[in-house]
């Protein structure tokens, strides 16, 4: 009867990063292990908080099967002597399998003759495999850094205390690091008596439970966001809802209780994201608004790991966090002692990248670029844009750099346009966030990634399967989405030779352009493959791609989209099919014009006159940038004659002249339509 079977390794407390991690391994590493066992089993459910990790396997069968199969060996002339005397090669393979050699036998194959043997095994007790792949396990578990202790020779996140390991209500026998296998667990550290008698996997959550410990992630995330907006609530305020703040608080606690404290309302003086900052990053607490001014309230919201005394740890965590809030407020005030461009100097002092000079050579090349982009005032801009960097409230705070930037430069009195692309040009962050909305922060924007993707690609500088330092296919995406979505339309192409042209201003020993220019494109063609097929589908991407120029991204975009369209018209997949099969036969036509002479009356006839009388009208919507237009003149105009070309002539005939001049004429027809798409390269 197949049992549920529980493996929990207790431990000292973990770090948050090092549960997250470790529960996400768990599964498949108790899972590779049963069925190279060959252990049939259900779902594995990892468990875990920072006390303790756990695997949860449903169904698991009480034996693995039988096992009798033919194993091939060394083929004839490597086993066995001319004579049939046994060659070394066949011994070895029978000892192999604990078989003497009168059990090797010759069987015939597609390659010829090979020894062979019949392998058996009886099936083993699952209760024996467990107890291997529980000992295995524990070394098998990711860690950013293990820990030794007692005699050094074992190293684990944080040392073992205890392994419960049991297959239904049975403990299986063994033991990890000396510490033998039980079902005897611990409760929480504060609200339960100590040990917890387990009483069979199954019940393994339940027991758990009741002794104050929430083993399921999932479940103790939502009793913690909702005590969180429950709180919120009772300070006549709401949640600012923060996800990493969600996963790193569940990590930390074994059942969650909020406490909710409070800071003096003088502190509400400064920018409301560096208290946010304060509390998030070096307390790990949740900030309160007021629903209808959306305001900070001077309230805060605290995971804590027991409710014993709620009023002492709420004093506790308030003296703390006025020592934070009063050291940011020095900062800050220190910080606007001196304008933004009084700092830009010291950006000569910071390294960019060791080739590619300081952050101050980098603000002047971004602003030659966002103004050569179409912003008057960018080079206003870019110098400021990163002057916040030498600021003490982003020394301390880096995730405020930009925003610190903007407040400062705002209570200076800046332009308005200038002090948000100070914020704004760092936008967009990640895939879900906003872009920049002004042609100012815009230009910055796309000028900052340019500089940086063709400056690492001129000193070598190439992301390479996971390894990305200066996150370059983040960069180039955050220039796709502006230059497609945002408020300022670029030649892309034309953009990254500005680029290049600054550093070779300052730098000589960027790669020249020529050089750098085949690798940049193919780049960049890879992240619209990306960003594009996601929306439409890789081969449509691909097939407007081969057209399109490098140039004008919206033109791409417009090419990706129209075709998108007409891929829904009863006409495409018929056009699609003999504009692919054109391709195909005629891409190496020999070169010259169609002769109008040879062309044979009905089907091939009409269909050259037919392309003839849109050909002008087709190449002037392409031209420009119409192909909804385009498209929909092909589909009304060529569908019936080239699928009755196609039924009707038979282009490879035995006369040369003639057949040269058909697949010319396809040639024509096709490379036509290639300036839209190429539809040679569609899927089906």
């Amino acid at each position: 009867m197949a049992q549920d079977v529980l493996i929990e390794i207790g431990t000292e407390e973990l770090p948050a990063g090092f549960v997250n991690r470790a529960l996400e391994a768990l599964p498949k590493l108790v899972v590779d292990a049963l069925d190279a066992a060959r252990l049939t089993h259900g779902d594995a459910i990892a468990l875990g908080t920072p006390r303790r990790l756990a695997i949860l396997v449903k169904d698991v069968a009480e034996r693995t099967p039988d096992v009798e199969e033919e194993v091939l060996g060394p083929p004839r002339s490597a086993a066995f002597e001319a004579d049939g005397k046994p060659k070394k090669a066949a011994e070895g393979f029978a000892r192999k399998f604990g078989l003497q050699i009168s059990d090797v036998r010759m069987v015939k194959t597609d390659k010829g003759e090979y020894a062979a043997v019949t392998r058996r095994e009886k099936g083993r007790a699952a209760i024996v495999v467990l107890a291997e792949i529980a000992a295995a396990l524990p070394p098998r578990i990711p860690f950013q850094k293990s820990m030794r202790w007692g005699d050094g020779d074992l190293a684990f996140g944080r040392p073992i205390h205890w392994i419960v390991a049991l297959f239904g209500d049975a403990i299986i026998e063994g033991s990890f690091a000396g510490i033998p296998f039980g079902r005897t667990s611990r409760g929480h550290r504060f609200l339960s008596k100590g040990a917890v008698e387990i009483p069979s996997a199954s019940r393994y959550v339940d027991t758990l439970r009741e002794a104050h410990v929430v083993v399921d992630e999932a479940e103790r995330r939502t009793r913690m966001v909702a005590a969180l907006h429950a709180a919120s609530q009772r300070a006549g305020g709401e949640l600012i809802d923060d996800d990493f703040l969600v996963v790193e608080n569940a990590s930390l606690v074994e059942e969650p209780f909020v406490v909710l404290g409070s800071f003096e309302e003088r502190f509400l003086e400064l920018p409301e994201e560096v208290i946010v900052a304060v509390m998030r990053g070096h307390q790990r607490y949740f900030a309160v608004r007021d629903p209808k001014t959306k305001k900070l309230l001077p309230s805060y919201l605290c995971v804590a790991n027991t409710a014993i005394d709620p009023a002492r740890i709420a004093k506790g965590n308030d003296r703390v966090l006025r020592a934070r809030l009063s050291d940011a407020r020095f900062f800050v005030e220190e910080d606007r002692k001196k304008t933004l461009a009084s700092r830009v100097p010291r950006l000569d002092g910071i390294v960019f990248q060791a080739k590619l000079g300081s952050v101050g050579d980098k603000v002047r090349r971004m602003g030659a670029l966002a103004e050569a982009l179409g912003a008057p005032q960018g080079r206003d801009a870019a110098m400021l844009a990163k002057a916040d960097l030498v600021s003490l409230i982003v020394g301390e705070f880096p995730e405020l750099q930009g925003i610190m930037g903007r407040w400062y430069g705002a209570h200076e009195g800046l332009d308005a346009g200038v002090v948000d692309a100070i914020r704004d040009h760092y936008l967009p962050k990640g895939a879900g966030d906003a872009i920049p909305s002004s042609v100012l922060s815009a230009a910055v924007a796309i000028a900052d990634r340019a500089d940086t993707l063709v400056g690492c690609f001129g000193v070598g500088i190439v992301p390479t399967g996971s390894q990305d330092p200066f996150a370059l296919r983040r960069a180039t995406l955050g220039i796709l989405r502006i230059a497609l979505e945002g408020p300022l339309e670029i030649d892309f192409g034309h953009t990254l030779e500005q680029a290049h042209a600054g550093y070779v201003e300052q730098i000589k020993s960027v790669a020249p352009y020529a050089e750098l220019g085949p690798k940049l494109d193919e780049f960049i063609r890879a992240r619209l493959r990306v960003l594009l097929g996601e929306l439409h589908g890789g081969d449509l991407v691909e097939a407007c791609l081969a057209a399109w120029d490098g140039r004008s991204l919206r033109d791409l975009d417009r090419r990706v989209r129209a075709l998108a369209a007409f891929k829904k018209d009863v006409a495409f997949e018929s056009l699609a099919i003999a504009f692919k099969r054109a391709w195909n036969i005629a891409k190496d036509a020999p070169s010259g014009s169609v002769d109008e002479a040879r062309l044979e009356p009905g089907a091939e006839k009409d269909l050259w006159d037919s392309f003839a009388r849109i050909r002008t009208a087709m190449e002037d919507h392409t031209s420009r940038g119409d192909y909804p237009a385009a498209l929909a003149l092909v589909a009304a105009e060529l569908r019936a004659p080239i699928d009755r070309y196609f039924t009707d002539v038979f282009v490879m005939v035995d006369d040369l002249a003639v057949r040269e001049n058909r697949l010319r004429m396809l040639r024509t027809i096709a490379s036509t339509l290639n300036r839209i798409a190429h539809f040679h390269l569609l899927g089906g």
